[in-house]
Protein backbone atom coordinates (compact mmCIF):
# COMPACT_ATOMS: atom_id res chain seq x y z
CA UNK A 1 0.00 0.00 0.00
CA UNK A 2 2.98 2.32 0.51
CA UNK A 3 3.83 2.25 -3.22
CA UNK A 4 0.23 3.17 -4.02
CA UNK A 5 0.40 6.17 -1.72
CA UNK A 6 3.74 7.19 -3.23
CA UNK A 7 2.38 6.88 -6.77
CA UNK A 8 -0.75 8.81 -5.82
CA UNK A 9 1.33 11.56 -4.19
CA UNK A 10 3.51 11.73 -7.28
CA UNK A 11 0.54 12.01 -9.65
CA UNK A 12 -1.17 14.53 -7.42
CA UNK A 13 2.05 16.56 -7.15
CA UNK A 14 2.44 16.56 -10.94
CA UNK A 15 -1.19 17.54 -11.41
CA UNK A 16 -0.75 20.39 -8.92
CA UNK A 17 2.40 21.48 -10.77
CA UNK A 18 0.41 21.29 -14.02
CA UNK A 19 -2.38 23.59 -12.85
CA UNK A 20 -0.12 26.05 -10.98
CA UNK A 21 3.48 26.78 -11.98
CA UNK A 22 3.58 24.42 -14.94
CA UNK A 23 0.37 25.51 -16.67
CA UNK A 24 2.48 27.14 -19.38
CA UNK A 25 3.37 23.67 -20.62
CA UNK A 26 0.06 23.33 -22.46
CA UNK A 27 0.19 26.48 -24.62
CA UNK A 28 3.95 26.25 -25.21
CA UNK A 29 3.67 22.60 -26.22
CA UNK A 30 0.63 23.27 -28.40
CA UNK A 31 2.54 25.85 -30.46
CA UNK A 32 5.73 23.81 -30.44
CA UNK A 33 3.92 20.70 -31.67
CA UNK A 34 2.01 22.73 -34.27
CA UNK A 35 5.27 24.12 -35.63
CA UNK A 36 6.98 20.71 -35.68
CA UNK A 37 4.00 18.94 -37.26
CA UNK A 38 3.68 21.62 -39.93
CA UNK A 39 7.32 21.96 -40.92
CA UNK A 40 8.97 18.66 -40.01
CA UNK A 41 5.94 16.42 -40.30
CA UNK A 42 4.92 18.19 -43.52
CA UNK A 43 1.27 18.15 -42.57
CA UNK A 44 -1.30 20.67 -43.66
CA UNK A 45 -2.16 23.40 -41.21
CA UNK A 46 -5.62 22.20 -40.18
CA UNK A 47 -4.61 18.61 -39.28
CA UNK A 48 -1.58 20.05 -37.46
CA UNK A 49 -3.75 22.41 -35.43
CA UNK A 50 -6.28 19.70 -34.63
CA UNK A 51 -3.65 17.17 -33.59
CA UNK A 52 -1.72 19.61 -31.43
CA UNK A 53 -4.77 21.11 -29.69
CA UNK A 54 -6.68 17.89 -29.14
CA UNK A 55 -3.61 15.94 -27.99
CA UNK A 56 -3.02 18.56 -25.29
CA UNK A 57 -6.68 18.57 -24.31
CA UNK A 58 -6.77 14.77 -24.18
CA UNK A 59 -3.63 14.63 -22.04
CA UNK A 60 -4.83 17.27 -19.59
CA UNK A 61 -8.27 15.70 -19.22
CA UNK A 62 -6.85 12.19 -18.84
CA UNK A 63 -4.36 13.34 -16.18
CA UNK A 64 -7.11 15.21 -14.34
CA UNK A 65 -9.45 12.24 -14.56
CA UNK A 66 -6.81 9.80 -13.32
CA UNK A 67 -5.82 12.05 -10.41
CA UNK A 68 -9.32 13.06 -9.34
CA UNK A 69 -11.02 9.68 -9.74
CA UNK A 70 -8.12 7.43 -8.77
CA UNK A 71 -6.29 8.63 -5.69
CA UNK A 72 -8.68 11.32 -4.53
CA UNK A 73 -12.13 9.84 -5.01
CA UNK A 74 -11.74 6.05 -5.00
CA UNK A 75 -8.88 5.73 -2.52
CA UNK A 76 -9.62 8.83 -0.45
CA UNK A 77 -5.99 9.89 -0.52
CA UNK A 78 -5.10 13.51 -0.04
CA UNK A 79 -1.84 15.33 -0.48
CA UNK A 80 -0.54 16.46 2.88
CA UNK A 81 2.87 18.07 2.69
CA UNK A 82 4.87 17.33 5.80
CA UNK A 83 7.94 19.27 6.83
CA UNK A 84 10.21 16.38 5.90
CA UNK A 85 8.50 16.07 2.51
CA UNK A 86 8.86 19.78 1.76
CA UNK A 87 12.59 19.54 2.36
CA UNK A 88 12.77 16.67 -0.12
CA UNK A 89 10.46 18.25 -2.72
CA UNK A 90 11.40 17.82 -6.34
CA UNK A 91 13.33 20.51 -8.10
CA UNK A 92 11.21 22.37 -10.71
CA UNK A 93 13.27 20.91 -13.57
CA UNK A 94 12.24 17.41 -12.55
CA UNK A 95 8.62 18.43 -12.13
CA UNK A 96 8.65 19.97 -15.60
CA UNK A 97 10.33 16.96 -17.19
CA UNK A 98 8.03 14.46 -15.47
CA UNK A 99 5.01 16.48 -16.58
CA UNK A 100 6.35 16.40 -20.13
CA UNK A 101 6.84 12.64 -19.85
CA UNK A 102 3.29 12.14 -18.58
CA UNK A 103 1.91 14.26 -21.41
CA UNK A 104 4.05 12.35 -23.90
CA UNK A 105 2.71 8.98 -22.72
CA UNK A 106 -0.88 10.19 -22.87
CA UNK A 107 -0.32 11.68 -26.31
CA UNK A 108 0.95 8.33 -27.56
CA UNK A 109 -2.39 6.85 -26.52
CA UNK A 110 -4.20 9.71 -28.29
CA UNK A 111 -2.20 9.29 -31.50
CA UNK A 112 -2.73 5.53 -31.55
CA UNK A 113 -6.48 6.09 -31.17
CA UNK A 114 -6.48 8.71 -33.93
CA UNK A 115 -4.42 6.40 -36.13
CA UNK A 116 -7.22 3.82 -36.00
CA UNK A 117 -9.46 6.18 -38.01
CA UNK A 118 -7.05 8.51 -39.79
CA UNK A 119 -3.74 7.24 -41.04
CA UNK A 120 -0.81 9.06 -39.52
CA UNK A 121 2.89 8.55 -39.85
CA UNK A 122 2.80 7.27 -36.27
CA UNK A 123 6.55 7.07 -35.72
CA UNK A 124 7.09 10.63 -36.88
CA UNK A 125 4.16 12.00 -34.86
CA UNK A 126 5.36 10.20 -31.72
CA UNK A 127 8.91 11.50 -32.27
CA UNK A 128 7.55 15.03 -32.74
CA UNK A 129 5.52 14.63 -29.53
CA UNK A 130 8.62 13.54 -27.63
CA UNK A 131 10.69 16.46 -28.91
CA UNK A 132 7.96 19.04 -28.34
CA UNK A 133 7.23 17.84 -24.79
CA UNK A 134 10.92 17.81 -23.90
CA UNK A 135 11.53 21.27 -25.33
CA UNK A 136 8.36 22.63 -23.75
CA UNK A 137 9.35 21.27 -20.35
CA UNK A 138 12.76 22.91 -20.64
CA UNK A 139 11.27 26.21 -21.83
CA UNK A 140 8.72 26.22 -19.01
CA UNK A 141 11.45 25.52 -16.48
CA UNK A 142 13.81 28.10 -17.94
CA UNK A 143 11.38 30.99 -18.16
CA UNK A 144 8.85 30.24 -15.43
CA UNK A 145 10.48 27.69 -13.14
CA UNK A 146 13.25 30.05 -12.09
CA UNK A 147 10.73 32.34 -10.43
CA UNK A 148 9.68 29.35 -8.33
CA UNK A 149 13.22 29.07 -6.96
CA UNK A 150 13.19 32.67 -5.78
Amino acid sequence: MAWLTTAADFLLSEWLWNVTWGWYHIPVNTFMMLFLLKFFGRMRIMPSVLLSVFSQLFSFLLLSLIVVVGPMYLLGLTFTPYDCYVQQAMHPIFSSLFLGAIYFLFQIIFFVLVNLSYKLNLRLVILISLVSNLLSALIVYRYWGYSFLG
